[in-house]
């Protein structure tokens, strides 16, 4: 027996942003045969728009507009997407994308360094030479470009998983929402470099011993896995918010 193919619906299409129906041909005044939402909120009063950074308008400045940007797609993650508009340029949402690629790179690669030093210091002896500058100062860039490989392949995957099960998730419009979803390493970046660089600071002033290391380490293992929880989840938020995008 032969298997079924999912059919991916075309650019053209119009659907339910409720569900996914394709709504072609029918008028945007009525609902939609299979949910019963109203096709003006699919089409007419989709509310899709561009967010504050890309509104090419002088009024309040361009690093208000990033700082608006940021606080709505980490606050509001979900209404951001479902009033992305999705089907326009992708420079300046790669340009919002690459400059938190940076600051989150910053911390990562700090908190690598701080880690990576304490940790030689703790196996060779505190009166080793050294310092985490170098080590900071390197893994900077290495860092931004895994971050900027993951987010790639990451929307790669996506539009071929989608296309697999016979979802409208082209590429283009997956790495737009991939570059704003960038927003969300930030603030995992952030608390692992305070936490490496607290216990150091701890260590340091003598607040708490080297023996306390065990603890540390446990602490920073559930952090990854918490980060990695909330790094998933606000990516399928932001899937599930454009996956029924017709504009």
């Amino acid at each position: 027996m032969g298997e079924d193919r999912l059919i991916v619906p075309a650019e053209t299409s119009v659907l339910c942003e409720s569900c996914g129906y394709t709504l072609d041909g029918l008028p945007t005044t009525g609902q939609c045969p299979e949910c019963g939402a109203p096709i003006a909120q699919s089409t007419t009063s989709d509310g899709r728009i561009l967010p504050a950074w890309e509104d090419i308008t002088p009024e309040n400045g361009r690093v208000w507009k990033f700082f608006t940007t940021t606080i709505t797609v980490l606050i509001h993650t979900s209404r951001f997407y479902r009033t992305l508009a999705t089907r326009t340029q992708t420079q300046a949402a790669f340009q919002f994308a690459r400059i938190h690629w940076a600051l989150s790179a910053f911390f990562f690669a700090g908190a690598l360094a701080i880690h990576a030093y304490w940790y030689e210091r703790f196996l060779l002896g505190p009166e080793i030479p050294g310092s985490p500058w170098l080590i900071w100062l390197a893994a900077f860039p290495l860092t931004y470009l895994f971050l900027w490989g993951t987010t790639s392949l990451a929307a790669r995957l996506s539009a071929w998983e989608a296309a697999y099960w016979g979802m409208r998730l082209p590429l283009p419009v997956v790495l737009r929402s991939m570059y704003y979803h960038a927003a969300h390493y930030e603030p995992v970046a952030i608390l692992a470099f305070a936490t490496v660089a607290g216990n150091y600071v701890l260590i340091k002033t003598r607040w708490i011993s080297e023996a306390s290391a065990q603890r540390y380490l446990i602490v920073l293992c559930a952090q990854v896995l918490i980060s990695a929880a909330y790094l998933f989840k606000t990516y399928w938020t932001g899937m599930k918010g454009v996956r029924y995008a017709n504009r």
